[in-house]
């Protein structure tokens, strides 16, 4: 059986700010990777839809995942923007 591992003791120099904060500033970023996905798969998804209704293979396939890519893209970059925003800090 493995050793367990103790936590590491904290220190009253702020290091558990340090990791609240550190939590706080990825929070955004934890489900971009899912959001991205599901952007691009509506888009496929929409396409190959419209490509079943209209009968045009594979055009709007095509077109869908153009512009799933393109929503994906826009999210991201939004993403990543917002976060070189300064931001107050709260009184404590």
């Amino acid at each position: 059986m493995p050793a367990r591992s103790t936590p590491p003791e904290r220190d009253s120099d702020g290091d558990d700010r340090d990791w609240t904060r550190a939590r706080r500033e990825t929070a955004p970023l934890l489900g971009l990777g899912t959001t991205l996905a599901v952007t691009v798969l509506a888009g496929l998804g929409g396409g190959y839809w419209l490509d079943g209704r209209l009968g045009t293979r594979p055009a709007f396939l095509l077109l869908g995942g153009v512009l799933g890519v393109g929503a994906a893209l826009y999210q991201f970059f939004k993403a990543v923007a917002g976060l070189n925003k300064p931001k107050a800090d709260p009184k404590r």
